[in-house]
């Protein structure tokens, strides 16, 4: 029978949270239960045998009293005297009355019995006595054991407290033990469910990862299909239609490019072709006016040039990691064929170079590869820079890396966009003047060309005047990434 599904992820966690949470919630109440009578138990002990000491101290402070008082009245006769006495007398007797309240031992309630009586006769005798040697002698003898009586009554309080804590003492070790027992049964209960929740949870999500990248590493064969929770399904069936969508797309891609390669390229050629040879006056002389529209058509072929050339950089970097054939490269010797590319450009816009390379840089790395990203630097700079501005190119090696920076007195980059200029197709708030709009992936190709060597590409400074980028590339390229 197959396993019915909650309708949405977050019910089946609700449900799953329930299910771990209801034998644990179960041991906490029985154990928040336990411990709070255990606290009342005790509470109810440490007062009751408070209670018991206090009238134990105070029936010995009356009987103190009554001796004093008693003594002295039959040696005086004063009324007065016997009236204070009479009244520590009854005091006595409503001490001890109260004390026979209390949950006593059988040994204490018969000592509170005995000297309850004891003290009632002894008033009694007091009472009627006569002033004589004898009869003072015979009381003060009644009052020393009166007052041992009390004494031992007190002593004896401390057998609440202990009877008590021995009864606490079985009710915690009661507890205690049931506790124990539902625990050992509460974890691998607990554990199964959360084992069980947790697959029935993790595996559509785990489904829906890997269609995830099973569509990110462009495979597009595959059917997709999602279990669990009615939402998940869902999307696993979106998932599917992208993957219908995107082999559709991928296939209308391929045959876009291969159509601008081959409509494109070979005109393109022929024209450039066509350019040289009127430029090497092949055809003969050309005037003033000529040679300027010969010199916009080879600038604006070259640029063309360059755009089919992104593009189809940019779709092989976005089929998988492009392939490097590694050679030794000495950078110093690339940058400045790279400028010496640009020197038009350079020289239309009256640039001024401020080139700083140190010759001792040595790169392992793919040549064809980095000197696009040499290029598309040089060539963004040149860009963004005004007229009569500065390009500084500066190369320097530290440890086992060698950093690239380029720099124009262009109108810079803001913090915003200072990681998505490295985005396929973004083109940015300012555009250079004088140029055509680009096609927005020469960054973009050059950020996966840095990543293949093992390096990173950053926005130097942003915010300020200039466009700083700044490529650091290990001098081994076959290194490991950190």
């Amino acid at each position: 029978m197959a396993i019915k599904h909650p309708k949405s992820l977050p019910m089946l966690i609700l449900y799953g949270f329930g299910v771990v949470s209801l034998p644990l919630i179960g041991a906490l109440t029985y154990g928040a239960v336990h411990v709070e009578r255990l606290a009342e138990q005790s509470q109810d002990a440490v007062h009751q045998a408070v209670r018991a000491i206090q009238h134990s101290n105070k029936v010995i402070e009356q009987v103190t009293s009554m001796e004093r008082t008693g003594r002295q009245y039959l040696v005086l006769q004063d009324k007065a005297l016997y009236q204070t006495y009479k009244q520590t007398h009854e005091q006595f007797q409503r001490t001890v009355t109260r004390l026979k309240d209390l949950p006593l031992s059988s040994k204490q309630y018969q000592l509170a019995s005995e000297l309850l009586l004891a003290e009632s006769a002894l008033f009694k005798h007091v009472s009627q006595a006569k002033p004589s040697e004898r009869n003072q002698k015979e009381i003060a003898n009644a009052f020393i054991g009166l007052t041992q009586k009390a004494e031992s009554l007190l002593s004896r309080s401390n057998d609440l407290i202990n009877r008590e804590v021995d009864i606490l003492r079985k009710d915690a070790s009661q507890a205690q033990e049931v506790l124990f027992w539902l625990a050992a049964s509460l974890i691998p209960l607990s554990l199964a469910s959360a084992a069980l929740f947790t697959v029935l949870i993790s595996k559509p999500i785990r489904e829906v990862d890997h269609s995830i990248r099973q569509l990110g590493d462009g495979n597009f064969d595959k059917t997709i299909d999602v279990g669990g929770p009615q939402d998940l399904k869902h999307i696993g069936e979106q998932l599917d239609w992208l993957r219908e969508r995107l082999r559709e797309l991928e296939q209308e891609k391929t045959r876009f490019l291969r159509h601008v390669s081959h409509e494109l390229k070979t005109p393109l050629t022929a024209i450039r072709e066509g350019t040289e040879l009127m430029d090497e006056r092949t055809v003969g002389q050309l005037n003033e006016d000529q040679l300027e529209i010969m010199r916009i058509i080879r600038s604006s072929s070259g640029q063309l040039q360059r755009l089919i050339e992104d593009l189809l950089n940019f779709s092989t970097v976005q089929i998988g990691p492009p392939a490097l054939n590694l050679t030794s490269v000495h950078l110093g010797d690339l940058v400045r064929e790279v400028v010496e590319t640009h020197k038009p450009a350079t020289m239309a816009k009256h640039l001024t170079l401020d080139i700083h390379l140190d010759e001792s840089i040595q790169l392992t790395a793919d040549r064809e590869k980095l000197r696009t990203i040499v290029d598309n630097l040089v060539s963004n700079a040149v860009k963004y820079s005004p007229e009569g501005g500065q390009l500084r190119i500066a190369a320097a090696r530290s440890e086992d890396e060698a950093t690239l920076d380029v720099v124009d007195s262009g109108p810079g980059i803001t913090a915003e966009e200072s990681q998505r200029v490295f985005e396929a197709f973004f083109q940015g708030g300012v555009q250079a003047q004088g140029y055509i709009k680009g096609s927005g992936l020469g960054l973009s190709i050059t950020r996966e060309y840095v990543n293949a060597h093992r390096g990173s590409i950053h926005v130097v400074n942003a915010e300020q005047p200039g466009g700083h980028l700044r490529v650091t590339l290990p001098l081994d390229g076959q290194k490991e990434a950190a």
